[in-house]
């Protein structure tokens, strides 16, 4: 009797065994083969777009999904100022065609019955709003969807890129070096950088870090070109198609879309505007480009004065405001399932072991 008790424990726990590997199997089993059909077994097409869904312009959205219903996925948006049918993701200005390929973003199927995409929204001369891109398995429009139709959808908002700016420390002593630092939503090459004051102009360029942030160090050269007084820091965006439309050439700040090129105002020079005059002039100019553009092309800034004291002179003690890091979120890769499937392969190990 106690020989066949120990077999029955012993065959209840090879069981549990089995069934705790049968459990890590299934848990590290791809989402895809997992999702390849719908729940009658029909072949499925799906689209989710990486992170929050929500982009400015400039930016990449990655798009993937699943398709078992045929070897091309096909793409279209639809959205504000867009034909009911949709059109192509990018440019977005083709109308898309039933039976007519070349009329969507076309993405090969993997073997895998996957697909991935990056949707560039630089360029794209669009609204600002919320948009609705379709994955469908053959080339239709969603105006001539019928039952024979197998697609997924995905919402995305699309926003107005931005700038800020701020220097460390807040006053300025002449000589010493200080920093500008910011964030340029849309994440532009490289953003463009003014310092006007008094018998002073300063322009550069700063490159964009991947996470919207940039930042330029006035060196103690820089800084000890600047006369005592009040000046004016102006970080310029060159938004969606990545070109600044306000730009020094010579002596003039010159407008470079307004008829192939415009003077504005002297800068530098004999007659040339100084200091605050120089200042409203600049904030004219942009002002100007940005009162009529809907599609976020022409140049956006942000202005922040500040002070410079000469070297030895008592200065406010002020600092510059920290900026908190731009937050992301991604989507979940399907590795978050290979901890709990670790888990339960050691603890069938220890069971095995005890026989």
């Amino acid at each position: 009797m106690l020989v066949q008790g120990h077999n029955n424990q012993y065959g209840f726990e090879k069981l549990i065994l089995l069934l705790l590997l049968s459990v890590t199997a299934v848990l590290l089993i791809s989402p895809v083969s997992a999702y390849s059909a719908d729940a009658g077994g029909k072949p499925v097409v799906t689209i989710v777009a990486r992170g929050s869904q929500s982009y400015y312009f400039g930016e990449e959205a990655d798009l993937s999904g699943i398709n078992s219903a045929s070897n091309s996925t096909y793409l279209f948006i639809t959205g504000p100022n867009i034909p009911e049918g949709g059109v192509t993701l990018t440019p977005p200005n083709q109308k898309s065609v039933k039976g007519d390929p070349s009329s969507f973003t076309t993405v090969k199927t993997k073997p895998d019955k996957t697909w991935e995409y990056s949707f560039y929204t630089a360029n794209l001369m669009m609204d600002a709003g919320t948009y609705t891109i379709y994955a469908v398995s053959k080339p239709t429009p969603k105006d001539q969807f019928d039952n024979t139709t197998t697609c997924g959808t995905v919402s995305v908002i699309l926003k107005r890129p931005f700038i800020t700016a701020e220097i460390s420390p807040a006053s300025v002593t002449k000589g010493q070096p200080f920093s500008i630092t910011g964030i340029a939503e849309g994440i532009p090459p490289e953003v463009q950088i003014w310092i006007i004051g008094n018998n002073y102009e300063f322009t550069t360029k700063t490159p964009v870090n991947p996470d919207a942030s940039f930042t330029f160090t006035a060196t103690e050269a820089i800084s000890g070109n600047l006369p005592a007084g009040q000046y004016y820091l102006f970080a310029q965006h060159p938004m969606v198609n990545n070109q600044f439309d306000i730009a020094v050439t010579g002596d003039y700040v010159r407008n470079m879309k307004l008829n192939n090129g415009t003077n504005l105002f002297r800068i530098t020079g004999p007659g040339s505007l100084q200091g605050s005059d120089a200042k409203d002039a600049l904030v004219a100019a942009f002002s100007d480009q940005e009162a009529n553009d809907h599609t976020y092309t022409n140049d956006t800034y942000t202005i922040v004065p500040f002070q410079v004291t000469d070297a030895g002179s008592p200065t406010p003690q002020a600092t510059a405001a920290s900026t908190a890091p731009v937050q992301r979120t991604t989507q979940h890769s399907p590795l978050q399932y290979a901890l709990p499937g670790a888990i339960v392969v050691v603890a069938g190990i220890v069971i095995w072991k005890r026989h």
